[in-house]
Order: structure tokens, then sequence, then C-alpha cells
């Protein structure tokens, strides 16, 4: 998905309008509706404040991802416990649902890690504990 694509369906998660988010960057409505068309591309100072008004990484709203494991999924409604060594049964539980997905939900669903990755980070390094 598209840089623009991504934004706009962060900025609907949220139930917001455009020109609202438009404001909150500082930026014309204009030149928000041309980054979720993909007319143009934020710049880098732009894509800051995105990422941490979303609570998202640059990387997601670019759809840089590198996971090996993820090649070694196969569209199959097996578990195969050979496959034990790479993935436990849990984590081949949550990906083969997470395939599933539309693309938006997808997004979606990363976000929401993302963010409790986040915040599940933050709390372990106020009390200590990893």
């Amino acid at each position: 998905m598209d840089i623009g694509k991504k934004i706009r369906n962060l900025r609907l998660h949220r139930n917001m309008k455009q020109k609202d988010l438009a404001e909150t960057l500082k930026i014309s409505k204009s030149t928000m509706s041309n980054y979720e068309r993909s007319y143009s591309t934020p710049a880098p100072d732009i894509l800051v404040k995105i990422a941490d008004y979303f609570n998202v990484s640059i990387d997601y709203l670019y759809d840089y991802e590198v996971n090996h494991r993820l090649e070694l999924i196969k569209e199959s409604t097996d578990y195969n416990p050979a496959d034990a060594a790479v993935l436990s049964m849990e984590e081949w539980s949550v990906l083969h649902y997470y395939n599933r997905l539309k693309t938006e939900n997808k997004d979606y669903i990363k976000g929401q890690m993302i963010q409790l990755y986040l915040y599940q980070t933050k709390t372990s390094k106020k009390d200590g504990s990893k």
C-alpha cells in the first residue's frame, strides 16, 4: 500500500476529516489531499509529524518491513508441527488469520500492535522490567 493510502487509512481510523489533520500538521487541506491521493509525498519533517501523531514509525508509512519468518508461512489451513522450529502454534494461528484480512485491516492491526509495543516498552522502562 502506498504512503498516501496509509495516511488516509490512519486518518479514517481516527474518524478525522482531511481538514482537521491538515490543521494539526499545519499544512493546507489541498496539500493533505495531494498526499492522500499520492500526487505528492510529504517532506521529511511532515512525515515525522504524521508518524508521531498516529504513533507509527516512518518505516510503517513506507511499508518497510523485513521479516524473514513471514516468508516461511504458507497459505495453508493446517499447522505443520515441523514448522514449530520457526513458529509456535499460537504464532501460526495469529498469522493465519492476519493473512486473511484485507490490506487496510492489516494496516490497522499493525498500527495497534506498534502502539501496544511502544506502551509496553515505556511501562517496562519505568518499572525496570523487560
